[in-house]
């Protein structure tokens, strides 16, 4: 056998070996692998899920992100009917621990009005988010702090809310049960009087990002603190020894569109039958 007649029949056998795996390879991604189109809203449909609220400032895109600023320094009172319990008048009965600031006890940490806190309690906004949140917010302190002390900022979620993980000052990342920190990552803070501390949380992909200052301090994806993780609502959690307000509060995120529709009879119609399409090809 001549080098080249030998040289043409190695050649040949290549091609035959190699031309099943060419012929097996898929050209063309399964119909199963196919996503649905995603839900737009519509121009009405926004401006009906803006209705919703008395927030000082609102928007929301045609994906869903709603975004809330609450202006709680301007004494508007109507504000306080987007979140749960409603705070009392600043007239109202005294020991409250959700209540409008007082005449001008607000001055004495830089402050014209605003929410008081006290003692121990919770306070929500009553729309449901998916877990795909931001809050911030500046919390301002009328006595100083001990050991033990917390004001979270909390995204919360399963019946009644028994499932939350917080934000402590921004400093601490906390799973609460009730209105106590029960594990957290981080040292707790210390409540100074009279400091502003700037803080909030950053829900995002399964994330939880405790922030201050609009950066983060501590995050974790762990099962101890997002287990099971599923749309919920936002607020305070707080206990100990404490006395302090806010007086501007953001809010943004992607709002929760079957809480929404309950309220809106043509989205709640519309999410039904984009359900039912078939996903493209």
């Amino acid at each position: 056998m001549t080098p080249i007649f030998r040289w043409l029949t190695l050649l040949g056998l290549l091609v035959v070996l190699l031309t099943p795996l060419a012929a097996d390879t898929p050209t063309d991604k399964p119909v199963d692998d196919a996503k649905p189109e995603p839900f737009v809203l519509q121009s009405e449909e926004r401006s009906r899920i803006l209705d919703l609220f008395q927030a000082t400032d609102e928007s929301i895109s045609p994906d869903g992100v709603l975004k809330l600023t609450y202006n709680f320094s301007s004494k508007n009172e109507s504000l306080g009917e987007d979140w749960m319990p409603i705070p009392t008048n600043q007239y109202g009965r005294i020991g409250q621990p959700v209540r409008w600031i007082r005449g001008g006890e607000g001055g004495a940490v830089g402050v014209s009005a605003g929410i008081f806190f006290a003692d121990k309690g919770q306070w929500f906004h009553r729309a449901v988010w998916q877990p795909q949140v931001k809050l911030e917010t500046t919390y301002h302190s009328f006595c100083g702090g001990s050991n033990g002390d917390m004001f979270a900022a909390v995204f919360g979620w399963t019946k009644g809310l028994r499932r939350r993980v917080g934000s402590n000052l921004g400093a601490q990342l906390v799973k609460i049960s009730g209105f106590k920190a029960s594990g957290g990552l981080g040292r707790a803070p210390v409540i100074i009087f009279k400091q502003p501390v700037p803080f909030g949380f950053d829900l995002k992909d399964g994330t939880f990002h405790a922030q201050h200052g609009g950066r983060t301090t501590q995050q974790s994806d762990s099962s101890k603190f997002v287990k099971k993780l599923d749309s919920g609502q936002v607020g305070f959690v707080w206990s100990g020894n404490v006395r302090g307000c806010i007086g501007n509060l953001t809010l943004r995120g992607k709002i929760d569109l079957d809480w929404a529709a309950k309220s809106i009879p043509a989205l709640k119609k519309r999410l039904a039958e984009h359900r039912k399409k078939k996903p493209a090809s």
